[in-house]
Order: C-alpha cells, then structure tokens, then sequence
C-alpha cells in the first residue's frame, strides 16, 4: 500500500478535495464508496445533488515514506493552493471535518464521563450482557466466549 497524497477531481467543476492516507488505494475505493452512496464525505459541497461517479478522477499525487510526512505535505499543499476550487474545509486539514481532534482534550471529556457515577452505571450497563461466559469442560475455567476458545480450549492443561 501507498502512503502519500491524493486527489479526487471533479471533472466537470474542475473543484478537487486533496487528502492523505497512509493507504491511499484503500482510502480513494472508500472516496468511491462514499460518493456513490450518497455518505456525507469529504465532498460536503455535493450532499443532496445527484453525482455521477464517472465524473471523478481519483488519483495519488506523492507519494512519502510516512504518514506524518503525508500529513505535513497535505497541509503544506493547501496552505499554498488555497482556493475556491478546494472541497476542503479548512486549511489545516486533517480529518473528514477538515481539523485535526485534540487527543488531551478529547481524553479529557472521556474520563470526565467515566468519573460521572450516572454516566459510568449508563455505560457499565450498556455493556453488560454483551459478552458470552464459557467454561473450559475439562479444568472448569471460564471466560469470555471467544477468547476462551481461541487460547483456552485447545491448550487445556486439564485436556
């Protein structure tokens, strides 16, 4: 797989999207997808307009030997080609909404909602019952389902 930059090219507006991906022929066949079904995708411009996919040329314009040098390019590419005939959001783009997620700010609300007992019983309860107890016939172990029987079962000790 190709890590590096890509376009997607609409033929008739000349408007293109620029984007990274460290698999960059995967990420254009989900740009595909995307566009054929209608998904809100990085073509916001296009949300509720019919698309024909035979319109778009999707094609890798670098290619880098990381994904943050990928990343860095993407963003000096925008930052020097700024313009109307962008389907980027922002300049700074680094995601489907065009900015990047602040990973200590985004940690910090997920363990402020852990720390919040009502929160914490929602999730505890949301998960419970999810997961299927098994136990070993031979030692009487147990565990969850799949585990057990991908580690377990056949290296019994008991067996």
């Amino acid at each position: 797989m190709t890590i590096g930059l890509y376009a997607v090219i609409n033929k008739n507006t000349g408007k293109t999207y620029i984007g990274s991906s460290k698999h960059v022929e995967l990420r254009l066949i989900h740009q595909k997808s995307f566009l054929k079904t209608g998904h809100p995708c990085m073509i916001a411009a296009l949300k509720n307009t019919s698309i024909n996919i035979e319109d778009f040329d999707f094609k890798i314009i670098a290619e880098t030997k990381t994904i943050e040098e990928a990343r860095e390019l993407e963003t000096a590419f925008l930052e020097c080609f700024w313009g109307d005939w962008l389907y980027n959001k922002a300049i700074h783009a680094n995601g489907s909404k065009g900015v990047k997620r602040d990973h200590d700010t985004y940690s910090a609300g997920a363990k402020k909602q852990w720390n919040d007992p009502e929160q914490r019983a929602k999730k505890m309860a949301a998960m419970r019952g999810k997961r299927k107890i098994v136990e070993c016939p031979h030692c009487g172990k147990t565990g969850g389902g799949g585990n057990m029987r991908r580690y377990h079962f056949e290296k019994c000790k008991s067996k």
